[in-house]
């Protein structure tokens, strides 16, 4: 599996409509790309473009796409 419990829940958190994350579809990839992408841009970054907790999660997570 891709991801970690702590990366899961943290989806789950922020609302990415992925129900089985053992069997994930092609859509369910795109989705959580889309989902993390933009809460990272939008909720994650400082005036200089660092990340913060959430941010770095994020980045974890992106990560574990490719």
């Amino acid at each position: 599996m891709p991801f970690e419990d702590e990366q899961i829940a943290f989806m789950n958190k922020i609302g990415v409509p992925v129900r089985d994350y053992q069997h994930l579809t092609d859509d369910d990839w795109i989705t959580i790309e889309d989902y993390v992408g933009d809460y990272l841009t939008l909720k994650c970054l400082d005036r200089n473009y660092n990340p913060n907790e959430e941010g770095m999660m994020c980045y974890s997570i992106l990560a574990s796409l490719s």
